[in-house]
């Protein structure tokens, strides 16, 4: 369902002529979207990291 939606998404932009990133990474704790890997690391070290 996601697959679709992400589909249905980038088909969308591309007809309004925008980019659009072929990965999104997604927080496996709050689903947060991100769009680089370096990104997702600092956010799940920060948010996520049980102390």
């Amino acid at each position: 369902m996601q697959a679709y939606h992400l589909a249905c998404a980038r088909d969308d932009a591309a007809k309004r002529k925008l980019a659009v990133p072929s990965g999104v990474w997604v927080c496996d704790h709050c689903e947060e979207a991100l769009l680089e890997l370096h990104a997702l690391r600092e956010h799940v070290r920060t948010q996520h990291a049980y102390i």
